[in-house]
C-alpha cells in the first residue's frame, strides 16, 4: 500500500484525521499496516460493545462515541445473554464464553490497535438467571462494578465498587454502602460526611467496611480542618476509642490493599503509605486508618 511509502509526520496526520472505523479497517489489510496504525493512532478512553440498537464495538473517545465495527450476523444474540453494564467490560453467561469467543479476539484486538488497556470479557455463573442492568437480583451477584456514575440502590452492597462521577451523591455512599471497598472518583466531599463515617465505623456500624477512598473533585474545595479536629479530640483516650500515632510494632507501614479493584484502578504511589494516617483504635482494639487532605478521605481497615 502506498501510504507506508509517505513520510512520517503525513502518515500521522493521515491516520490521526481518520475515524476509528477507518483506522480499525486499515490495521487489517496487513501486519505492516498494523504496526503503522498502532504507532499513529489515537488514543481511545473505553472500548465496549453496544447493544443499543446494533450489535457493535464502539469506542468512546472525550465522551464521544464512534463505531468501529459491527458484529458478524451470527453472533448477535437470539436471546439477552449478554450485556454491556461494567465500563470497558462485557458480561457474559459462563455457557455463552465459547460461543461467543469471537468477541473476546476482537475486543483485545481493538484495545491493542488503540491503546486501551484491555480487559477480559467477566462471566457470571451459567446458572443464575441474567437479568437487566436495573435489577436488584442481578446486581447483588456481582462481586466488582465500574460504573461512570452513581447506580441504582443494589450496588450499595457490591464487594468492590469503583464509581467515575460521585458528585454530590457521597453522603450516599457515607449511609448506605455495605460493601468493603470503594473508591470514589470526582468526590463532593464534605466533612460532616466524613465524620459521620468516622463515628459510625467507631460505633460499630459498619463491620464490612475494609477500604473506603474518595478523591475529591478538582473544581470543588475541601476543608479537612474538622474532621482532623475530631480525631485530635479522641487522640490518647483511654476509656473510649482512641486515635493514635503510627507505630510499627502494633501496624505495618503499607497497607496491603488486596481487593480486585487495583486490577482496574492505578492509585497515585504513595496511597497506601500509613506512616502519617490517624490510627483509631476501637474499646475492641480493631485498628483503622485514616488518611485526609484537601484532595481525598482513605479510611482502611486492619486485619
Amino acid at each position: 500500500m502506498r501510504l507506508r511509502s509517505y513520510p512520517n509526520l503525513i502518515n500521522q496526520q493521515i491516520i490521526q484525521e481518520m475515524d476509528p472505523s477507518a483506522n480499525f479497517m486499515l490495521s487489517k489489510t496487513s501486519k505492516k499496516m498494523k504496526s503503522l496504525v498502532k504507532n499513529y493512532i489515537y488514543k481511545v478512553d473505553q472500548v465496549w460493545v453496544n447493544f443499543d440498537s446494533n450489535w457493535s464495538f464502539v469506542v468512546e473517545i472525550g465522551r464521544k462515541i464512534y463505531k468501529v465495527f459491527d458484529l458478524r450476523a451470527e453472533l448477535a444474540p437470539k436471546e439477552m445473554k449478554w450485556y454491556r453494564f461494567l465500563v470497558n467490560k462485557v458480561l457474559l453467561h459462563s455457557s455463552a464464553v465459547q460461543e461467543y469467543h469471537e468477541i473476546l479476539t476482537n475486543h483485545n484486538y481493538i484495545c491493542e490497535i488503540f491503546k486501551c488497556e484491555s480487559n477480559k470479557i467477566s462471566v457470571i455463573d451459567e446458572n443464575q438467571e441474567f437479568v437487566d442492568e436495573y435489577s436488584a437480583r442481578f446486581l447483588t451477584r456481582v462481586d466488582f462494578c465500574n460504573l461512570k456514575m452513581v447506580g441504582c440502590p443494589p450496588t450499595m452492597t457490591t464487594p468492590n465498587l469503583i464509581i467515575d462521577d460521585v458528585n454530590v451523591f457521597f453522603m450516599d455512599f457515607i449511609y448506605n454502602y455495605e460493601g468493603q471497598n470503594i473508591v470514589l472518583k470526582k468526590t463532593w466531599l464534605s466533612e460532616g460526611y466524613v465524620r459521620t463515617l468516622i463515628l459510625d465505623w467507631i460505633a460499630k456500624e459498619k463491620e464490612n467496611l475494609v477500604t473506603f477512598i474518595a478523591f475529591q473533585d478538582d473544581r470543588k474545595g475541601f476543608n479537612e480542618s474538622s474532621v482532623v479536629n475530631l480525631l485530635n479530640s479522641k487522640r490518647n483516650a483511654i476509656t473510649e476509642s482512641r486515635v493514635e500515632d503510627w507505630d510499627p510494632e502494633k501496624r505495618d507501614r503499607y497497607f496491603k490493599y488486596a481487593s480486585i479493584i487495583a486490577n482496574h484502578h492505578v492509585f497515585p504511589a504513595d496511597t497506601f503509605d500509613c506512616k502519617h494516617g490517624y490510627d483509631i483504635v476501637r474499646e475492641d482494639g480493631k485498628r483503622a486508618t485514616i488518611k485526609v487532605s484537601p484532595n481525598y478521605f482513605m479510611f482502611f481497615v486492619w486485619p
